[in-house]
């Protein structure tokens, strides 16, 4: 199998991701290629660098990731990135995305060119902290000519990359959809953001219709995604589930 994953984003459930590298390893199952949005891009360019995954997660449940995120006064966001705390250099060692063994492809959106853009060279720090600025919680990260926001607000699965590359491609997403039929009522902040999310919901559809795998589980969609209570029950949660796909 020449397996490639695509991680979406999904905060906290990044845990997810966590649990289902964590048994692939364990079971000696080979990665050659890795897409990641958000989290995602975190733990793919991580991981891709040698990183384990259970150390991912110790690092992720650590004091030091809460010290590296620190209020920004209500200027463009709640909260700012220390990008110089030494805790991303644990976390993502290899300083060029096109230095790192395996392939990697990670995505962010430019505030300025209103574009997705998707990334396998680079600066590893500037390009995965792009990828996970959600607004509002996080401000914008600003590298090169481009000012970058959270690339899962509009292709949270981003599968484009590692198309028509023969890989096996096994999507990983950590915002299942409801299933629920809700009835109807006018909401304009609702329609609004239908129409801000459009691209990410066709981008959602695409890439499940073009993987060889999706994974999902409806449970995450009771997971906390901004807590840091609960990682290792949702690490264990996607270990088991991974079980039931590789084998």
């Amino acid at each position: 199998m020449n397996l490639a994953l695509v991680l979406s984003g999904g905060a906290a459930r990044g845990a997810f991701h966590l649990g289902i590298l964590a048994y692939l390893e364990d079971n000696n199952i080979e990665i050659s290629a890795y897409s990641g949005s958000s989290i995602g891009a975190i733990i793919a360019c991580s991981h891709a660098s040698g990183v384990k995954a259970r150390e991912i997660l110790t690092i992720f449940r650590s004091d030091e990731i809460k010290e590296a995120l620190k209020f920004n006064y209500l200027k463009k966001g709640l909260l700012k990135i220390d990008e110089k705390h030494p805790i991303f250099d644990k976390l993502l060692p290899i300083k060029k995305l096109e230095d790192i063994p395996k392939k990697v492809f990670i995505n962010a959106y430019d505030l300025n060119s209103k574009k997705v853009f998707y990334f396998d060279k680079g600066d590893t720090h500037k390009l995965c902290l792009s990828s996970a600025a959600l607004i509002p919680i996080f401000r914008p990260i600003s590298y090169e000519k481009y000012n970058f926001i959270d690339g899962g607000l509009f292709d949270n699965i981003p599968i484009k990359p590692l198309e028509n590359k023969s890989y096996d491609i096994y999507s990983i997403d950590l915002m299942p959809s409801s299933k629920k039929h809700r009835k109807r009522t006018f909401n304009p902040i609702k329609i609004l953001k239908k129409k801000l999310f459009e691209t990410r919901l066709k981008n959602a559809i695409y890439s499940k219709q073009h993987s060889d795998v999706y994974i999902t589980h409806e449970r995450l969609r009771e997971t906390e995604m901004f807590t840091f209570k609960g990682l290792e029950e949702t690490f264990e949660f996607g270990y088991k589930e991974a079980s039931k796909y590789f084998t």
